[in-house]
């Protein structure tokens, strides 16, 4: 008996370390493509290629102050955390425990038993203990759960690194869009003045007699539709502002003033786009980097339910004494020790365990699938944002052609009328046709700035090296203020 003991004893721990738990790696893409986790070469600070130093420090200030990234960094702190808490469970765990009562023990009552007297000692009692505890992780669990715990930090780095791209495109965005606005409203502004001319030109010739009053009627109707354009133009600057001042950290009536100065967008510097399929821009795309650690996170916890099928072993310690008084603890038959292996296993019912292994399975199965579906929206986005781009560019070049005829027109037209070879009204016309032809060219100027963002957006970027997010501790008051948002009501049973 004692030899079959010895055995297994020898045996166990061989048997037990040739049993693995879970997949070592994650499955790969189910999509023909290869991930090779090369960059492309494109700046990460795209918005600098519009050369304006007002809009370069405005992202900078958003990547800084931004609520939404600082929201972002303090889940990644939080996840940080919770990778030293899973690393932290491999480390032996120690408890100290202290007691102190009044009555008798088991040893007192044995005493008078030996003793055969009906006197069982009572009195005062102090303990003191100390017990420590490791899990030998033979089957791997708490490996799988700090590989988990990891990959899901890094899914969380790659969505604040998310947020860095879109608040970086939409600062840009919004401070492009209001310079635009500025644009635009100085053209309406020249239009609603060139309508006024002509309105109290043909009045003139009406009351001269060398008009009639239906051009005068048509004449004024040119004059409202004008004045019709400045509202909705004033107040998309206006919102366009807010969003710039919000995406800063700033309250929506704090613009800076830069952007309110700025009456034109800036061109965009000429650059070659990547003419690919855009394969090798994955690894720019911070969605395709959070899904990827993602199903890196969901293959590891099959590890963790696995392991579970299996017994979990720890080797404790513990030492406890005990006496009448604290002085009495280091007497000779005070202290109690032990020392061993420690085995639990949820043998043989086990279905819930193989149930949390099913779920583990399909979960990385899940996980796989919206990889996979990630890839191909980030690929969608660069194929879409290409199209839409080109054919902006293309609309805007017609257009600079179109303005720059309209421009030789009106000149023609200028050299005419002060030749006499043409009316103040032919004249007029011209001018109406130029500031018509500029107004397009603006809303062009606007729409090839949203594309030109939505590229850059969808190639990724901007988070490489951007600035590092401040936490700032937060300041309490000891009474509840105007802007506080802590409601008292109750929840009625």
């Amino acid at each position: 008996m004692n030899k079959y003991a010895g055995l297994c004893v020898v045996f166990f721990p061989l048997l037990l370390a040739g049993c693995t738990a879970g997949p070592e790696q994650p499955p790969i893409t189910t999509l023909p493509v290869k991930l090779d986790g090369q960059s492309a070469n494109f700046p990460d600070k795209w918005w600098a290629l519009y050369q304006d130093a007002d809009l370069n420090h405005a992202v900078e200030q958003a990547l800084t102050n931004n609520r939404d990234l600082r929201m972002a960094a303090a889940n990644l702190q939080a996840a940080k955390a919770v990778v030293d808490e899973t690393d932290a469970a491999r480390l032996p765990t120690t408890s100290l425990n202290t007691q102190a009562g009044y009555g008798s023990t088991a040893n007192d009552q044995l005493e008078a038993a030996l003793n055969q007297s009906d006197h069982i000692r009572t009195g005062s009692r102090y303990g003191i203990g100390i017990d420590v505890q490791w899990e030998i992780d033979v089957f791997g669990r708490l490996r799988s759960l700090s590989h988990a715990a990891n990959a899901d930090a890094l899914a969380v780095m790659a969505e604040e690194e998310g947020t860095r791209v879109l608040v970086a495109a939409e600062t840009t965005r919004a401070w492009l869009s209001a310079c635009s606005y500025a644009q635009q409203i100085g053209i309406a502004q020249r239009s609603l003045q060139l309508a006024t001319q002509g309105q109290q030109l043909a009045s003139q010739l009406y009351q001269s007699g060398a008009g009639v009053e239906l051009d005068v009627i048509r004449a004024q109707s040119q004059v409202d539709l004008a004045a019709t354009q400045l509202p909705p133009l004033q107040a998309a600057r206006r919102n366009a502002l807010a969003e710039l001042a919000v995406l800063m950290g700033q309250l929506p009536d704090n613009p800076p003033q830069a952007a309110m100065r700025c009456q034109s967008p800036p061109a965009l510097a000429s650059i070659a786009i990547p003419h690919s399929e855009g394969m090798t821009l994955l690894s720019r795309r911070p969605d395709v980097l959070q899904t990827q650690q993602a199903l890196i996170a969901a293959t590891a916890r099959i590890g963790v339910a696995t392991a579970e099928l299996y017994p979990q072993i720890s080797i404790g310690g513990s030492v406890f004494s005990s006496a009448h008084q604290p002085a009495g603890w280091d007497k000779s038959g005070a202290t109690v020790w032990s020392l061993g292996p420690l085995i639990s296993w949820s043998f043989p019912n086990m279905s819930e365990q193989r149930a949390r292994l099913a779920q583990a399975n399909a979960h990385e199965l899940a996980a796989l699938a919206h990889f996979d579906a990630t890839i191909l929206g980030a690929l969608k986005d660069v194929q879409q944002g290409m199209t839409n781009y080109h054919a902006a560019l293309q609309q805007h070049a017609a257009l600079q052609r179109a303005a720059a005829d309209s421009q030789q027109a009106l000149k023609l037209a200028s050299i005419a009328r002060k030749e006499g070879a043409a009316t103040a009204l032919e004249l007029l016309d011209a001018q109406r046709t130029d500031i018509a032809i500029q107004h397009q060219l603006a809303s062009t100027d606007t729409q090839l700035i949203n594309t030109q963002i939505a590229l850059f957006k969808s190639l990724g970027g901007g988070w490489q090296q951007a600035p590092s997010v401040p936490l700032p501790a937060p300041q309490r008051s000891p009474v509840l203020s105007h802007l506080s948002l802590v409601d008292n009501r109750e929840i009625k049973q």
